[in-house]
């Protein structure tokens, strides 16, 4: 994992701030939280250090403290930060009745990512008929490089913000099919350019192919990328092709409607 507390300090920033919202996003990802051992270990902190953190964003209740347990996990302070960010984006209330038509169109799951510093987080999913173990939860991190949404997203940025996330973030091998290397990925990039849509061939889970489409605002950045996501022996390289072409045109109508530029496939 990549916190925020093994990056390099950036000018203007405070510290403590910092180390403070690296624990949260640790905890944002951990269903069944995460004891102080395991918090001061994956942020790089010492324990003391950590402790304290935790205890100030408790009493704003960002964090909560189980104590027979020992788990601390993500508060109701920190719910209702997000859920007020929710009701800024328009984009999940616009995308949802478009993302419900194709879930129920082709029977696979559907999910709306927003684009974030260095993941795409699950901000609307709904599942479709068939059979499907792809259901995240809101707030689920998807890695750029090893996803069709991240990806979506990386295709419409510039070469070189996306040379500076490899070199930041690195490329972690999710399966055996993650694109890790630089060529490979810049390869990929150019191919969803061209097509409208990127495809996950089980790069980050092994057994899911997704493809997806990135929206883009009225400035042409991808601020979020949409989704089809189902289990692989359902989608072959034919299918792959008929639901790119879904996940491009949905994510051209979402556009329409909100006032963003659509790039079409050249």
């Amino acid at each position: 994992m990549n916190d925020l507390s093994s990056r390099p300090q950036r000018s203007g920033q405070v510290q403590s701030l910092t180390r403070a919202i690296s624990l949260l996003r640790i905890l944002s990802e951990s269903t069944a939280g995460a004891t102080l051992k395991q918090l001061s270990a994956e942020a790089s902190l010492a324990p003391s250090t950590a402790h304290r953190l935790l205890t100030t964003l408790q009493s704003e209740r960002f964090v909560r403290f189980e104590p027979t347990t020992n788990i601390w996990r993500i508060g109701v302070g920190a719910f209702g930060v997000g859920s007020a960010f929710l009701r800024t984006r328009d984009v999940s209330v616009t995308a949802r009745p478009h993302l419900q038509r194709i879930a129920e169109m082709t029977g696979e799951t559907t999910s709306l990512y927003v684009a974030a510093e260095d993941r795409a987080i699950c901000m609307v999913q709904i599942a479709g008929q068939a059979p499907s173990d792809v259901i995240a939860q809101v707030g689920y991190r998807l890695p750029l490089h090893a996803s069709s949404a991240g990806k979506a997203i990386l295709s419409r940025l510039s070469p070189e913000i996306v040379e500076q996330l490899i070199r930041d973030l690195g490329l972690e091998r999710r399966t055996a099919n993650t694109r890790d290397s630089r060529n490979a990925l810049f390869g990929e990039l150019e191919r969803a350019r061209e097509l409208g849509y990127a495809a996950d061939l089980e790069e980050n889970t092994e057994g899911v192919t997704c493809v997806g489409a990135a929206l883009l605002d009225e400035n042409g950045y991808p601020t979020a990328a949409i989704s089809i996501s189902g289990a692989t022996a359902r989608i072959g390289p034919q299918r792959v092709q008929e639901l790119g072409m879904v996940i491009r045109q949905t994510a051209e109508s979402i556009m329409m409607e909100m006032g963003g530029i659509f790039e079409a496939a050249q």
